[in-house]
């Protein structure tokens, strides 16, 4: 048997193992911050959310509710935010222009909770 075979076989291997074992310093990217916002009203009034965000986002209602069956108007989430304001119902999103604060209210009868999700 030639004498080369057994080390360029060792060496072939070596060369597998590092290349295995090799962790390059490729950038991954984050994933987006998602913040959540719950606000709610009752017999003591509105307890609106609130969040602050650096640049242009989307934000979504992503529930409201209320404890009065069938009540008119039907509940919704009011934003307020840099170049939005307005109400947004179940599933319903909305752009912010640009850096501010984004305010969530509830919107209807009775006593509300909504949700809302800035990404």
């Amino acid at each position: 048997m030639k004498t080369w075979y057994p080390i360029a076989l060792h060496s072939l291997l070596a060369v597998a193992v590092l290349a295995l074992a090799y962790q390059g310093n490729a950038q991954r990217t984050r994933p987006a911050k998602v913040q959540s916002l719950q606000a709610t009203s009752d017999k003591a009034g509105q307890h609106p959310a609130t969040a602050d965000i650096t640049g242009p986002k989307t934000i979504t209602c992503l529930n409201a509710a209320s404890e009065t069956p069938n009540g008119r108007p039907a509940p919704s989430c009011h934003i307020t935010a840099p170049g939005f304001n307005g109400n947004l119902n179940k599933g319903e999103s909305a752009s912010a222009t640009g850096a501010g604060t984004v305010t969530l209210t509830c919107n209807g009868q009775g006593f509300l909770r909504c949700d809302a999700r800035i990404t």
